[in-house]
């Protein structure tokens, strides 16, 4: 279960990564291919990207990865490539339905996934309906896991968007911190092999 501890942006920029499919690759005696796909849904993961950084930003993810006992305790980060929602429709309306998930459309413009957001950072969502702002505990509710619900049905093809900030939900892949000084510099340190895996509920 994750927490709603959410690692520093000072230290998730840190990170490199995104999304990962897994594929089963079938080749026939003249070469041909056949693709199966393994998931429905991709799986969001990073490494630390920063070979030598300052001690202090490797003293803090150090710290960190204390907290969450290495891989024992899942948390929140900024993917900082992709974070943001703006104007993301999330649904339509039908006259009768009043809980829609937040989710963002991820296309090149023939086969859209549909990418589930359930850890909105906190005071950065703005819903509107059809281009009008709605007010958080007048016209809707949100919960912790990013189903916004109305105090009324939305009408038949209204459309719901979600503008704000987002984290992933994550662990540490494995139970090491392996650090080093390189240059025998203390004042620069190097991290090996860290990896951070969304934890998909």
């Amino acid at each position: 279960m994750v927490d709603n501890l959410i690692m520093p942006d000072d230290i998730s920029i840190g990170f490199k990564g995104g999304p990962r499919f897994y594929t089963d690759k079938v080749v026939s005696v003249n070469r041909q291919k056949t693709r199966l796909p393994n998931t429905t849904i991709a799986e969001h993961a990073y490494t630390w990207a920063i070979v030598d950084a300052p001690a202090e930003m490797v003293e803090a993810l150090r710290s960190f990865f204390y907290d969450r006992r290495g891989d024992l305790k899942p948390f929140l980060m900024r993917d900082w490539t992709n974070y943001r929602l703006v104007d993301e429709p999330f649904g339509i309306g039908d006259d009768e339905t009043t809980a829609f998930q937040i989710t963002k459309t991820e296309s090149a413009g023939s086969n859209p996934y549909y990418r589930v957001i359930r850890h909105i950072r906190a005071g950065t969502l703005v819903v509107k309906v059809d281009g009008v702002e709605q007010d958080l505990g007048v016209d809707y509710t949100v919960n912790a896991t990013g189903l916004v619900t109305f105090t009324a049905p939305l009408e038949y093809d209204a459309v719901p968007t979600a503008t704000g900030f987002f984290d992933v939900p994550v662990a540490f892949e494995g139970d090491v911190f392996d650090a080093s000084v390189p240059y025998l510099s203390p004042d620069i340190l190097s991290v090996d092999g860290l990896q951070c895996v969304e934890d998909i509920p």
